[in-house]
């Protein structure tokens, strides 16, 4: 049996607006193994992009534990936090998040630059992740260059830079035509065939369809 890459033991996240108290997550308990490809689905403010956050680190539960890799994340401090999703876990988002003014394989170097690869190797890296994900025609150009489709593609060869061992993707269709949604579901599963963890949060229940395994995030709960 494959090795816990993550694991959430009955996880609850509060959030205040206000005097509002807002349970964004109501005891999840879940475990991501080694080459994993999980779909999350659920309504628009189920906790889906919660969970995620959590899982990666970005975030702390407010009450539960997160285990990655065996290290409790809440024993980690905000840098040891940054760190560890640096070296470990790959993050993909809907709208991209690529700077503007940097071309395809800058965009990629940039999380190798913040793990002080050398220059020439990070190019190196770059641009065979860009290869990877089909792109090798398009280092050099800037996101105003490229279709959603493509920018969805440095996006994710961004999140591979490093080599993760988790790959957390929020609605990384979400703003594209079906047809590059379904190239960019082909993707995943080529990339997790070659043995990538993969955890994908989406509204796309024929992306879902295409991953190993699925879960529904109903107000905060995992449903049956």
């Amino acid at each position: 049996m494959n090795p816990d890459v993550v694991r959430a033991r009955r996880v609850t996240r509060d959030y205040r607006q206000g005097r509002t108290l807002i349970r964004a997550l109501r005891g999840v308990s879940l475990a991501v193994r080694k080459g994993d490809f999980l779909a999350v689905t659920g309504p628009s403010g189920s906790g889906k992009s919660t969970l995620l956050h959590l899982l990666g680190g970005v975030d702390v539960p407010t009450a539960g534990e997160v285990h990655f890799l065996g290290r409790s994340l809440a024993s980690l401090s905000v840098e040891e936090r940054a760190a560890l999703r640096l070296r470990e876990v790959g993050l993909v988002f809907q709208r991209f998040h690529l700077l503007p003014m940097l071309s395809a394989i800058e965009n990629v170097e940039l999380p190798l630059a913040g793990a002080r690869v050398p220059r020439r190797e990070r190019r190196e890296r770059a641009a065979a992740v860009l290869e990877r994900v089909g792109l090798a025609d398009r280092l050099r150009h800037r996101p105003s260059e490229l279709s959603g489709g493509q920018l969805q593609r440095v996006a994710i060869a961004r999140a591979l830079a490093n080599d993760p061992v988790l790959v957390l993707a929020d609605e990384p269709t979400g703003e594209l035509d079906r047809a590059t949604s379904r190239q960019i579901l082909a993707l995943f599963r080529e990339l997790n065939a070659a043995g990538t963890t993969l955890v994908v949060a989406t509204h796309d229940l024929e992306f879902a369809a295409g991953a190993h395994r699925r879960i529904e995030v109903v107000d905060g709960r995992i449903g049956s």
